[in-house]
C-alpha cells in the first residue's frame, strides 16, 4: 500500500466547496440584514428627536424613510430566507466533510473492506443534492469526480498512515477549532455584555437627568433603543451558547481522541472512526435543531 505523505488537508468533492460557499454568503447577508434592521430602528429613534421645523421637515421625513426600512425588511422576510439557506448549506458541506474522511480512512460506513464503499459515498452526496435544490449552486465542471484524487490515496494507505493522517489532519484541527471559536465567542459574550451594560446606565442617567429638569430632550428612548439593538444583535449572534458549546465539544473531541488507537483491527478502526465523527457533528446538529425550533 502506498504512503499517503501530503502534508496538507484532505480535497473534498466539488460538491462541498459548492455548500461552503453558500453558507458563508448566505451567513453574511443574514447579519447584513440584521444589522440594518437593528440600525434602522435606533437611528429613527434618533431623528424622531429633530425638530419638526428643522430643514424643512428632515427629521419626520428621514424618520419615516427609517421605519419603512426596517419594516420593509421584516415583510420581504429577505434574512429569513438568508438564515434557512445558511444553515441548509452549512449542514450539508459537514456532512459531505465528514463522509469524505470516514471513506478516506475506512469509517465504519465505508470499511476498507467493502467493494461498494464508492458507490455508497456517491449516495451520500446524492442525498445531501436532494436537500439542496433550492440553493443557487453553480453548475458542476467536468473534471470534478466524487471522490477525489487524496481520498483514494489516503484509503489506499496502511492502517498507521491512516491513523496518523486522521489524527494530524481531522482531529486535531478540530480540536484547535472549536476551542478558538468557544475563546473567541466568549470574548465577544462578555463584550457586548458589557456594552450593553453601559448603553443601559446612559439610559438611566439621561432618565435621571429628564426627571430632575436637566435636560430637555428625551435622549431615553435613544438610548433604550440602543440597548435593545445591542441584546438583538447578541441573540442573534448566540455569542455565549455557542462559547459553551464549542468548549464542550473540543473537550469531547480530545476524551474520543484519547481513545483512538493505531494498533487495533480494522473492525476497531473503522468504530473508532465513527464515534469520532459522531462527536465532531453533535454540536452542529444540537445548534441546527435549536435554530430550527426558532423558525418554527
Amino acid at each position: 500500500m502506498t504512503e499517503f505523505a501530503s502534508s496538507g488537508p484532505l480535497q473534498y468533492p466539488a460538491l462541498f466547496e459548492s455548500a461552503e460557499s453558500e453558507s458563508a454568503e448566505s451567513q453574511k447577508l443574514f447579519f447584513t440584514v440584521r444589522a440594518a434592521e437593528l440600525a434602522s430602528l435606533t437611528a429613527a429613534a434618533a431623528l424622531a428627536l429633530v425638530p419638526i421645523d428643522w430643514a424643512g421637515r428632515a427629521g419626520p421625513i428621514l424618520t419615516v424613510l427609517m421605519f419603512v426600512v426596517a419594516l420593509g425588511v421584516q415583510v420581504s422576510r429577505v434574512g429569513s430566507r438568508a438564515e434557512r439557506r445558511w444553515y441548509d448549506a452549512r449542514a450539508a458541506a459537514e456532512s459531505i466533510k465528514s463522509a469524505s474522511w470516514q471513506y478516506a480512512v475506512g469509517g465504519e460506513a465505508f470499511r476498507i473492506s467493502d467493494t461498494q464503499a464508492d458507490v455508497v459515498f456517491v449516495e451520500r452526496l446524492r442525498d445531501a443534492l436532494r436537500g439542496l435544490k433550492h440553493l443557487n449552486f453553480g453548475a458542476a465542471r467536468a473534471d470534478c469526480a466524487a471522490v477525489t484524487e487524496s481520498m483514494r490515496r489516503v484509503r489506499q494507505s496502511s492502517q498507521a498512515e491512516r491513523f496518523r493522517v486522521y489524527r494530524e489532519h481531522r482531529v486535531s484541527e478540530q480540536v484547535e477549532w472549536y476551542k478558538s471559536k468557544a475563546d473567541w465567542n466568549r470574548q465577544r459574550s462578555r463584550v457586548f455584555a458589557g456594552m450593553t451594560i453601559g448603553v443601559e446606565f446612559l439610559a438611566l442617567v439621561l432618565g435621571l437627568l429628564r426627571v430632575t429638569g436637566r435636560v430637555d430632550v428625551d435622549l431615553l428612548g435613544v438610548a433604550t433603543t440602543a440597548a435593545a439593538g445591542l441584546v438583538a444583535w447578541s441573540q442573534a449572534k448566540n455569542y455565549s451558547l455557542l462559547a459553551e458549546s464549542y468548549a464542550v465539544t473540543s473537550h469531547e473531541i480530545l476524551l474520543v481522541s484519547d481513545s483512538m488507537k493505531a494498533d487495533v483491527t480494522e473492525a476497531a478502526w473503522a468504530q473508532s472512526v465513527h464515534d469520532a465523527e459522531a462527536a465532531f457533528s453533535r454540536e452542529h446538529t444540537l445548534w441546527s435543531a435549536r435554530r430550527q425550533g426558532q423558525q418554527a
